[in-house]
């Protein structure tokens, strides 16, 4: 603005002086009017470049509209600024915008060259702001500043043109002016806390459950061996005619036991590849009750009920003698209690 003004100033005081070189009279003599010339040039020719100033050449300028001339107590309007930098002049990362006192700006859109900002009216009577000016950074990183014109909008109350006649009506909704995410983050929260809750009374019930589990898992060989077998005679296979059923289960729960004790399986192996890797004089006495074992299983041989008694407590005492020293030394103690 300053620079068109004294732009107008140069070419009113240039046409001025032009028309006084061109009078004759002025001059006593024609010698003088060459060298005039010239000093008018090197006067002027500066100003000439002030005149034009940057400000005219990249046309910088900002223009202030609203989308209404009109709106009611609790209403919002748009006000748009139309605005151009110079070259290489920038907007901030913090935009500054001064002449919107008396308003409250709910939301801020910026797009290339222009900016929208949502106002909230809540004052009555007419409303004019300041002249509107936005800050930017040009070529230089220096702050400047663009000037718009004032807007004015004429605020409406709610009640009508005659408020003592008016009818009283429900309160308008208070317009938030958080952003989106604030006012649903209550949900959000619910739903995380709740999650959380789940997971701890999960983790609880796991805790509760632990020791039993844990004392599955890490129950003697010896221990899981012996409560096998006499479980197995509480099934009475052998009694109700499936001796072969008898004899397979008893052949697994010997295999398995020795497996763990020895580090070889022999769940997998046959009894003779056993027998190979057999090197202790307490673990041959398993391979009858082996050989006995595959007799009935695979040739239909069918021993008697005293034979399969004692194989069976022939097998508990294997299990016995294998088993670790404090549980033979306790085993050794309840025997001799029992001896009258």
């Amino acid at each position: 603005m300053k620079s068109g003004v004294r732009m107008q100033n140069f070419e009113l005081t240039s046409v001025a002086l032009l028309k006084l070189w061109m009078k004759k009279s002025f001059f006593p003599t024609s010698a003088f009017r060459l060298p005039t010339l010239f000093l008018l040039v090197l006067i002027f020719a500066p100003w000439n470049l002030w005149a034009a100033g940057p400000d005219d050449q990249n046309n910088a300028n900002l223009s202030a509209s609203l989308d209404q001339e009109s709106a009611p107590v609790g209403g919002v309007v748009w006000l748009t600024l139309e605005y151009r930098l110079p070259a290489g002049g920038r907007l901030p990362e913090k935009l500054e915008i001064r002449g919107l006192d008396g308003l409250s700006i709910l939301k801020q859109i910026i797009n290339p060259r222009q900016i929208r900002i949502q106002l909230l009216v809540d004052q009555v009577g007419p409303w004019q702001s300041e002249p509107i000016s936005l800050t930017y950074l040009d070529s230089k990183g220096q702050t400047q500043l663009l000037t718009a014109h004032p807007v004015s909008l004429q605020v409406g109350s709610n009640l009508g043109e005659k408020p003592e006649e008016a009818q009283l009506r429900s309160i308008r909704d208070i317009i938030p002016i958080q952003s989106l995410w604030r006012r649903n983050l209550f949900w959000p929260a619910v739903l995380i806390a709740a999650i959380l809750i789940g997971v701890g009374i999960f983790r609880w019930i796991k805790r509760r459950r632990m020791p039993a589990i844990l004392s599955e898992y890490v129950e003697p060989p010896h221990v899981r061996a012996r409560k096998e077998i006499r479980m197995l005679e509480t099934q009475r296979y052998f009694e109700k005619g499936m001796e072969k059923k008898h004899y397979f289960i008893f052949s697994e729960i010997l295999r398995r036991y020795l497996e763990s004790i020895r580090n070889f399986p022999a769940a997998e192996f046959t009894t003779e590849e056993i027998a190979r890797h057999i090197k202790t004089e307490p673990d041959r006495k398993l391979l009858p009750l082996l050989q006995q074992a595959d007799l009935v299983k695979f040739a239909d041989n069918v021993p008697t009920v005293a034979r399969k008694e004692e194989d069976m407590q022939a097998a508990l005492a294997y299990i016995r003698e294998t088993s670790p020293q404090e549980e033979k030394a306790q085993g050794n103690r309840q025997h001799r209690e029992v001896q009258p």
